[in-house]
């Protein structure tokens, strides 16, 4: 049967005229989505199907401001939409809705919104929720949370993507990330086939996934006396869960904080917050928002990120960011200091403020004026790791 072209020319446009004008209502609605299911979705074991349901396809469509309907419309249109043999993922309207989302991003070469996109797309209820409930249709890990936990501590090596980037979340991050460089050329040119083609490629990475990783869980469950240590009569209790290291605690912690800032604009309120005499509000959000706005500052982002949480889950007793003593340790300058990670810090910094800041560069050779420029955006970024992990 010959293909159709019928998603790019008919409901692309739809999408993209949405997205000029509602781009930040998407990312709020990913936003609110992630934080409603975060204990799921950052967890290093992946023991709960995490739902995905009515009430984020109503706040998806009301955010975008079209309706499952316009999208079924241009569906039937297509070669696909009558085979019977043809798999219902790629007749779902939020689905190829979502693709189209992604081919606005990876067109505009916006490289955190397309991964963002992405990710949403891949929690969503054809995806790893439903996939999810197929791998582990018995022996469910939420009623065994220790054999799973043992299972990612001790049999996954860093070949496993929930290894090697400490939560749910990171994981089917990075699995979009990869197929997002895999099929880039034909989420750019793509007809109705390339379509149906791109789709199942993501549904299998995180079916392939899921897989992986429920084989090993039901091998160790099946012989949990020869795996675990302890009698099969205590298996559900407490004392036998294995805790978090802090390298996981602070791979977590990182994600949420690069998600919440993906997913929110500027906050003037921490702004506000992170001024002072020398640096007024409104300067802090223009440097803090052209320093997000540019795609090369991500891994750099990431980076600052993850040396603040680590310097403080190192020198802390208590390592938890969620108190008031994360953030005064964080923010108190050290200008002294032989520390490599807060003097790599103190590099990033200046390197933002050098390319970000006019007013900055003019300013800079009073210390006083450069360390209230520094403690700024340090602030800021130590009270956006504050508030998404809190």
């Amino acid at each position: 049967m010959k293909t159709t072209n019928v998603l790019v020319t008919g409901l692309y446009p739809i999408v993209a005229k949405s997205l000029e004008k509602n781009t930040n209502k998407f990312k709020q609605c990913v936003g609110t989505f992630v934080e409603r299911r975060s204990t799921e979705l950052y967890d290093t074991c992946p023991c709960d199907r995490i739902y995905f349901g009515t009430q984020e396809l109503t706040e998806f469509y009301s955010a975008m401001g079209f309706t499952e309907k316009d999208v079924n419309e241009q569906l039937q249109k297509t070669f696909f939409y009558p085979l019977a043999n043809m798999k219902k993922i790629v007749k779902d309207e939020f689905t190829i809705a979502m693709i189209m989302v992604i081919r606005y991003f990876y067109l505009k070469k916006l490289t955190k919104e397309t991964e963002l996109a992405a990710t949403y797309l891949a929690f969503s209820g054809k995806f790893y929720p439903s996939i999810h409930y197929g791998r582990f249709p018995k022996v469910q890990p939420s009623e065994h949370r220790h054999v799973m936990e043992y299972v990612v501590n001790s049999e996954l090596t860093n070949k496993f993507d929930l290894k090697r980037e400490g939560s749910i979340f990171g994981a089917v991050r990075s699995i979009c990330a990869t197929w997002i460089d895999s099929y880039g050329d034909r989420i750019k040119d793509c007809d109705d086939d390339d379509i149906v083609y791109i789709v199942q490629q993501l549904h299998n990475r995180i079916k392939s996934f899921l897989t992986n990783i429920a084989e090993v869980y039901y091998k160790v469950y099946k012989d949990k006396d020869h795996y675990l240590s302890f009698d099969s009569d205590n298996l559900s209790t407490d004392n036998y869960r294995i805790a978090d290291n802090d390298s996981l605690k602070t791979e977590r912690a990182v994600e949420k904080t690069v998600t919440y800032l993906n997913t929110s604009k500027v906050d003037y309120k921490i702004c506000q917050m992170a001024s002072d005499s020398n640096v007024r509000p409104i300067e802090v959000h223009n440097i803090v928002e052209t320093i997000l706005n540019d795609n090369d500052n991500l891994p750099e982002v990431k980076e600052l990120i993850s040396l603040i949480t680590i310097e403080y889950m190192v020198n802390s007793k208590d390592k938890d960011i969620k108190n008031i003593d994360f953030i005064s340790t964080s923010i108190t300058p050290k200008p002294n200091t032989k520390n490599p990670n807060i003097l790599r810090e103190k590099e990033i910094v200046e390197d933002w403020l050098n390319e970000n800041s006019p007013s900055y560069r003019k300013r800079r050779s009073r210390e006083a004026t450069k360390s209230s420029y520094h403690k700024s955006v340090i602030t800021y970024f130590t009270l956006c790791i504050y508030s998404a992990n809190k």
